[in-house]
């Protein structure tokens, strides 16, 4: 059995972008989604989330954009003068702790918003960095979410990626696997691959047996409130193109992919 999740990460960050996501899960082959807590259009990604119960709707972690749940004198080491959370590029800077309470924070958000989350990533994929992964492991568990996102070394070699990146998110996996949390075989983003009949036909053709994750992240062109925020407002509008093309939907069915979303590890492990 082959099967593919198939994930928008940034939904509840604009309107736009929960506009992008609901029509790639309507008309298109989008099973699953990952919710900013911190979005600036977070309320209305949960509504819709809760008016369309088949979309799986998981939590995505954040420590790089936009302002913390929490009161920033709280977490001060995730954060700048102005309350927001640093840039990537001084993570060094925050303290586990304080990210564990932030994290639990965001889960709770949602969660008390009538939120069912069903499994957990991160903007920018920050959980894998050592030590937080096992941050993520633990809220997982907390919250009795089935899954988590991790990067395993096939997924960079189904990429064409090297480097550190890889050696890191090697280390994250073979770290959450002694912890036994599910995950997929591998997941890859839709940016890796050329976004057309040929690309996409190559992909699935590479995907062995067992539950894929392809993440994305659809956007609408019209997106002034993005355009604010983020540089990649077109990239995001050619990918929810993509995910609502009819022949890609077609090259799925005639691989015998199946489409399913996080629940599919909630669901065997009741089995």
């Amino acid at each position: 059995m082959r099967a593919l999740i198939i994930n928008a990460d940034d939904f509840g960050l604009t309107a736009g972008i929960n506009r992008a996501v609901l029509e790639a899960y309507q008309t298109g082959v989008l099973t699953s989604a990952t919710l900013m807590a911190v979005g600036l259009a977070w309320h209305e990604a949960v509504e819709l989330a809760r008016a369309n119960p088949g979309l799986g709707v998981g939590v995505h972690l954040t420590l790089t954009a936009l302002r913390p749940v929490l009161p920033p004198e709280e977490v001060p080491s995730l954060v700048d003068k102005r309350g927001r959370f640093r840039r990537l590029g001084r993570a060094p800077l925050w303290r586990k702790d304080e990210v564990e309470k932030e994290w639990r924070a965001q889960i709770t958000r949602l969660v008390e918003a009538g939120l069912k989350p069903t499994h957990l990533d991160s903007h920018h994929h920050v959980h894998l960095w050592p030590g937080l992964v096992d941050v993520a492991v633990k809220l997982a568990r907390e919250f009795e979410l089935p899954a988590l996102r991790l990067i395993s070394p096939q997924s960079f070699a189904l990429m064409g990626i090297g480097g550190w990146q890889r050696r890191l998110a090697g280390i994250s996996w073979r770290r959450a696997g002694k912890l036994a949390c599910a995950s997929p075989v591998t997941v890859a983003g839709l940016e890796a691959f050329p976004p057309d009949r040929q690309g996409m036909g190559r992909y699935v053709a590479r995907l062995g047996p067992g539950v894929h994750e392809l993440f994305c992240h659809p956007g609408s062109e019209d997106d002034a409130e993005l355009a604010g925020i983020s540089s990649l407002t077109e990239r995001r509008a050619r990918e929810r193109e993509l995910l609502t093309a009819g022949w890609f939907k077609k090259i799925l069915a005639e691989a015998d992919i199946a489409l399913v979303n996080y629940r599919y590890f909630e669901e065997e492990k009741r089995l």
